[in-house]
């Protein structure tokens, strides 16, 4: 190794001067460079290399040839393996060139390929985009043909069928001279029409009181043999005689719903009242009423769904004295006031009298006895140590006693007795009003088993949603009660023009902003066209708040539904699933539209504020069928862009002319003394359109009319014209109620009230708004409810509080919920959630609670407490079974459940109730509880989680009875199931054994029984299996034909049970228990349940009313026989003929002996019994009052009356069923010859009666003759059927209106008119 010295000098230069010894860079060692001999190398070659010595040299190394030799070949070894491995290697690389050529070949190749399949696949997506739009286009194109296609022949047919009755018409006019359509009937007067169309096909004879033809009981076979088909058999006072126990036509159901609509309007509020009456010495028996009674009369009236308030006004000596004059004259009205606005009269009297105790005794019962139920409760003075009543205490109570029709309870003891005993009496009123059966729990009534139309209707929904409908008819009748109707005359033209107008139209929109008076156009519009066109089918829908239960776009869809299902023959069963419902409305409409000679009206008010429209409502932009009107209501500032094209009405602001006659028209109406100059004054005042509104200036008019000197000040007025639009109008006014009320106290109650109207959905009842506001009572609270009813601040609608417009909303949101308030706001709302929270408890969920406490929870967002509130069975029970889905699976929504896992919360929720109230609940409750979940899932679409709940049920009530007609309804809902699930083996299984089980519960004409048959009948045309589905539908067939229940729809039925009950228990008060007016009362129930195919119940109506008759006024009576045809009615209905013959004889005999021979009544006895004879087979005894039917109408009516050919055939059918065809063709031929010269030669009698004759023909062996008459009847059948498959539409495409059958609606006039 070298060393320092080795380096080169000039390297010292680094070591420090200042530092010896210390080197700044340390110096590398180098090694040399060895040589190919270095291994050789000698000794003397280590050592310092000296100075002229060459590199060379030095490193030279002396070797021996045989080591180079060596070496070198080892070099030449190495070089050729050198040389052998690149040649490889060029080898390689020429392969791999060669190779790499090919690949990227075959690469460029590959590119080009995909290439080319790429532009292929591109062009296929085109083509395949093309055919689609193509497609799209072509079914575009399709369904706007068939649309065109369909209103084309709706309209050729329209006009073809018009043609043809005009034809009729002029047939009929130019051989008499009276119209066709109808008959005079004898002295009576009464018009009997002549329509068929609640006949079976063929039944020609059944509008014209003749018999069936000799050939539908003979050869020929063409009718429905041994029918013989009258009006009516039943008879009360002229009243029913138009009446037909069958299958219901929409004539008739279009009548029963006028009737309904012609109901007083106290029996549509949703408020049961009790004005309490009493003076301050009775305060015990008050207290004890309100601490103990009342919550139990309203917990009974709120499950049924309605609000029980009980009224007392409590007024003592000491504020009595305090009052000046006309205090006491301002609470004499309010007490006058109060009493009226109540149905139900309770009093409390003892030996004191008070101011009021006398008025309200008058108002209350003695002015008008038996309008209102009262009840009467006088204490025991001996008891209590007063003497007994003096004065006026005495004369009221005899007054009370003189009336007879009100309950009285008298001398009882104790305050507690009285009032237990007071309780009674109006829990039995209640229950009457209600409708509810006195024998059974309200709160055990959702837990029957029995197969009754209530279970059904609790377990699959009911069709028809009460609080809706009564909430519509007040929408309406508030409206059209207002006598604000100026100018609106030539609106009324503009949409009857838009009704009576040809062809299919578009809706028809009626815009105008808020306060123009676009409802109240609409109802009164309504109101007109119904008492003008009864017959027609209005179908109207208005809209209260957007956030109400009135503005949920499917609810509104299912409630229009349900009452068009009223329409059809045995409907289906409604469904609750939101999509279905929406999408098959429109075939509703067209399906309904076609039976109904008016076709349909139907009638949107406030289109804009319904939820979510643009997607619900769809199909009021596709073409609306022929027979449809359309009309709606919008503000234009909201209307989408698709509305904007329909035909219109804008309500414009009222000029200062009309604006002036309002005014006019206000303060008559209102007897107010606005003098003219001020009048002037408003009218200049009024600049704006927005102050020249008809809301503005009826309220600004109510206002000024509130001043306690019935003059108007002229600082009142010019407040009042300060504030120039209706917004600002009610802002005014609340302050005004609330400097009036409140004071200088500042209470906030009227804040507080708007508060909970304002973020409530449907408005708030009374008893809530007492219950939510402590200090509240009625002596603050009644002035202050008139006040803000009388400014329409808030109205009533189904019972709530809610405000009277959009625009009190609005000033209430800027009063009371913004800034500031907002604090107390979501105070409200959450004592609102928590008084509602508190009522989730079996028993006393209510459908209030159910509409309200989802949504308010909603409000505040909290998705828990969402969750649990919709989790509770009480509430979904309720959200279910009035049709609500739609809004439960909003709700579900929003904490983000799909069906799926809504499916899992509830049947997790059933199961967890049935352990934890295993010993509390009873085993059909728990059954009802799972059906009723099988049913929704099964309507949602969920037909395999709908399995499971179903067949729980099924087991349930197979282990507690399995004969039980509710195992049978199991059955045909699992059956049902998979009959739409397909499996169409295991549905027939369970058909089969729900029938089984039915027919061994009831017997063979059962509904339930029919029920199980029809489905069975459907389930086999679905596999076509038409041999098994043919016995079955025979059966089903004369099943209807021997019932013929009239389809009444459930909540008018329950409705129409209760009033019945209601009137006769209101008789029995008013005449006691034997009086002609009962008896009346009980005949004309004894036919409504004979309509309703209530045989039993309308035989004991109809005994208990001859009884007391025959008590009354002897047995040769009028009135006697009236009762006695009746019950021949029903025994002949019932094939008990040997009774119903021995009643029909006494008829005929009592009418006889009191009659002239010529009277409608004998004539219609004569008929009865000879058809009842002739229906046993004495021809013989039937034959002399044929006879005698044939004379009498002779001489009434002419020999040439049409009345008198029907009785000639029905004497001739007589004669050919004993086979007197002798006696029979001549009276045939001259039957014929009348009906032609009265009715025409094309007319359906007139084929009737060529059958007959070419049946008589044909079994007098006169073939040919036979054939002629009979291809003549059938030319005249096939001519009529060809246009009458419809019924006419009142509707031309060549214009105006079409002639239209004359219809003779059930008006309630004529059902209950006591004329003969």
């Amino acid at each position: 190794m070298g060393t320092g010295s080795s380096f080169p000098n000039d390297e010292d230069a680094d070591i420090s001067d200042s530092n010896p010894g210390v080197i700044k860079r340390i110096p590398i060692e180098l090694k040399p460079r060895k040589t190919l001999g270095g291994t050789l190398r000698s000794v003397g070659s280590f050592g310092r290399r000296q100075k002229g010595v060459s590199l060379r040299s030095a490193l030279s190394v002396d070797m021996d040839s045989s080591e180079v030799d060596k070496v070198r070949r080892d070099f030449e070894m190495y070089k050729i393996g050198k040389q052998n491995e690149m040649s490889d290697l060029i080898k390689k690389e020429k392969k791999l060139e060669s190779e790499n050529k090919r690949l990227r070949a075959e690469l460029q190749a590959m590119q080009k390929t995909c290439n080319k399949l790429r532009q292929e696949r591109d062009m296929a997506l085109d083509a395949e985009y093309q055919a689609l739009e193509r497609a799209a286009t072509f079914e575009q194109d399709r369904n706007k043909v068939q649309r065109q296609f369909k209103i084309f022949r709706e309209t050729k047919e329209s006009e073809i069928r018009d043609h043809m009755k005009a034809r009729s018409i002029l047939e009929a006019t130019l051989h008499r001279n009276v119209p066709p359509m109808a008959a005079m009937n004898g002295e009576n007067g009464v018009v009997n029409s002549l329509d068929t169309g609640n006949s079976y096909p063929g039944d020609w004879w059944t509008a014209l009181e003749s018999e069936p033809s000799l050939g539908s009981m003979s050869q020929l076979q063409m009718l429905p043999r041994g029918h013989e088909v009258y009006p009516n058999l039943t008879d009360i006072d002229s009243a029913f005689t138009n009446l037909n126990r069958g299958e219901e036509s929409p004539i008739s159901v279009v009548a029963w719903n006028q009737v309904m609509l012609s109901l007083p309007q106290s029996s549509l509020f949703n408020v049961l009242r009790v004005y309490l009456s009493a003076p301050e010495s009775m305060q015990a028996e008050v207290e004890i009423m309100h601490k103990e009674f009342e919550p139990k009369l309203r917990e009974l009236c709120e499950l049924e769904g309605r609000f029980f308030l009980m009224v007392h006004l409590p007024f003592s000596e000491q504020r009595m004295k305090e009052c000046s004059d006309d205090e006491l004259l301002k609470a004499h009205s309010m007490h006058k006031r109060l009493v009226n606005d109540c149905g139900i009269f309770l009093a409390f009297l003892g030996e004191q009298t008070n101011l009021f105790t006398c008025d309200e005794y008058e108002i209350g019962h003695l002015n008008n006895p038996g309008a209102r139920s009262a009840v009467f409760c006088f204490s025991n003075p001996a008891f209590r140590g007063c003497k007994l009543s003096q004065g006026e205490a005495k004369e009221l109570k005899g007054l009370v006693n003189k009336t007879g029709c009100a309950k009285i309870i008298s001398n009882y003891n104790e305050p507690q007795d009285g009032a237990e005993q007071a309780f009674s009496e109006l829990k039995k009123i209640l229950q009457l009003e209600l409708g509810i059966d006195t024998c059974v729990d309200p709160k055990r009534k959702y837990a029957q088993t029995e197969l009754d139309s209530t279970y059904e209707d609790l377990c699959a929904g009911c069709q028809w949603d009460m609080h809706s409908d009564g909430e519509q008819r007040e929408f309406l009748n508030t409206a059209s009660i207002s006598s604000c109707e100026l100018g609106f005359e030539k609106h009324y033209e503009r949409l009857n023009e838009h009704v009576a107008a040809a062809g299919p139209l578009p809706p028809f929109l009626v815009s105008g902003i808020p306060g123009s008076g676009k409802s109240l156009l609409l109802a009164k519009w309504i109101s007109l066209y119904q008492k003008r066109s009864p017959g027609s089918l209005v179908v109207y829908h208005f809209v209260g708040s957007p956030v109400s239960c009135s503005a949920d776009a499917i609810s509104m869809i299912r409630r229009i539904t349900a009452q068009l299902m009223q329409y059809v023959t045995s409907p289906p069963s409604l469904t609750c699933e939101p999509n279905r419902l929406r999408d098959e409305f429109p075939k509703w409409l067209e399906r309904v539209s076609s039976r109904l000679p008016g076709g349909i009206i139907l009638v949107i008010d406030s289109l804009d504020r319904i939820q979510n429209a643009e997607n619900h409502l769809q199909w009021l932009l596709d073409p609306l069928p022929v027979d449809i009107r359309v009309i709606v209501t919008a503000n234009p500032d909201n209307c989408l862009p698709a509305w904007r094209s329909w035909p219109t009405l804008h309500l414009e602001a009222l000029s200062p002319r009309h604006a002036k006659e309002l005014l006019h028209c206000l303060n008559q109406e209102r007897n107010f003394p606005l003098t003219s100059e001020q009048e002037a004054r408003v009218v200049s005042g009024c600049r704006t359109p927005a102050s020249r509104l008809p809301l503005y200036l009826t309220v600004l008019i109510d206002e000024l009319a509130q001043t306690a000197s019935g003059t108007v000040a002229d600082a009142k007025l010019d407040a009042c014209l300060q504030h120039g639009d209706t917004v600002e109008m009610y802002r005014y006014i609340l302050e005004s109620l609330e400097e009036q009320y409140e004071g200088s106290t500042g209470s906030g109650l009227i804040k507080r009230i708007c508060q909970l109207v304002y973020i409530s959905r449907n408005g708030v009842s009374e008893s809530e708004l007492f219950h939510l506001t402590p200090d509240l009572t009625w002596v603050t609270w009644a002035p202050l409810c008139y006040d803000l009813l009388d400014r329409h601040v808030f109205t009533y609608r189904a019972g709530s509080l809610t405000f009277a417009y959009e625009q009190v909303q609005e000033a209430v949101q800027v009063n009371h919920c913004m800034g500031v308030h907002e604090q107390d706001l979501t105070a409200a709302t959450q004592q609102f959630i928590n008084y509602y929270t508190k009522l989730l408890q079996p028993g006393t969920v209510t459908a209030r609670v159910a509409d309200e406490l989802p949504f308010l929870v909603k409000s505040t967002g909290d998705s828990q407490q969402l969750h649990e509130c919709l989790s509770n069975l009480c509430v979904f029970r309720l959200l279910y079974t009035r049709g609500r889905c739609s809004e439960l699976l909003d709700f579900w929504k929003l904490v983000g459940l799909d069906t799926q896992a809504i499916a899992t919360v509830y049947f997790d929720t059933v199961k967890k109730v049935a352990e934890v109230y295993a010993g509390v609940l009873s085993l059909p409750t728990i059954a009802f509880l799972h059906e009723m979940l099988g049913r929704f899932l099964k309507d949602m679409g969920l037909l395999i989680q709908a399995v499971r709940p179903l067949q729980r049920a099924l087991e349930i009530r197979e282990s507690i009875d399995p004969d039980h007609p509710s195992v049978a309804q199991s059955f045909h809902l699992l059956g049902g199931l998979h009959s739409q699930w397909g499996k169409y083996a295991t549905a027939e299984a369970y058909y089969k054994q729900a029938l089984e089980i039915s027919e061994n519960a009831f017997d063979g004409d059962h509904p339930n029984v029919l029920k199980m048959l029809e489905s069975l009948v459907v389930l086999y045309k679905k596999q076509n299996k038409h041999e098994q589905a043919g016995p079955l539908q025979k059966r089903v067939t004369s099943i209807l034909k021997r019932t013929q229940p009239p389809h009444v729809p459930p909540h008018q039925k329950s409705a129409l049970n209760a009033l019945k009950k209601r009137s006769l228990q209101l008789q029995e008060m008013a005449t006691g228990p034997d009086s002609l007016e009962l008896a009346k009362t009980l005949n004309e129930l004894g036919v409504l349940y004979y309509l309703q195919n209530n045989i039993s119940t309308a035989e004991q109506s109809f005994q208990r009313s001859l009884s007391m008759r025959e008590e009354l006024l002897g047995e040769q009576h009028l009135d006697v026989a009236q009762s006695l045809n009746n019950l021949a009615a029903l025994y002949n209905d019932s094939n008990d003929l040997n009774k119903a013959g021995v009643l029909y004889e006494r008829v005929l005999s009592i009418r006889k002996s009191l009659l002239p021979a010529d009277h409608p009544t004998v004539v219609s006895s004569i008929r009865n019994l000879g058809m009842l004879y002739r229906k046993q087979g004495k021809y013989t005894d039937a034959e002399p009052l044929y006879i005698q039917a044939v004379e009498t109408k002779e001489r009434c009516l002419g020999g040439n009356h049409s009345s008198v050919a029907t009785a000639l055939v029905n004497l001739a059918v007589l004669y050919c069923q004993q086979s007197k065809h002798t006696e029979a063709l001549p009276l045939y031929e001259r039957a014929l010859r009348i009906y032609e010269e009265n009715l025409g030669p094309h007319h359906a009698r007139v084929a009737e009666t060529l059958r007959n004759l070419a049946v008589l023909r044909y079994e007098q062996r006169d073939f040919q003759n036979a054939a002629i008459l009979y291809k003549r009847a059938m030319d005249i059948k096939e001519m009529e059927t060809a246009f009458a498959k419809k019924p006419f539409s009142r509707r031309s495409s060549s214009g105006g209106s079409s002639a239209v059958r004359p219809i003779i609606p059930m008006s309630p006039q004529l059902l209950f008119n006591d004329s003969r």
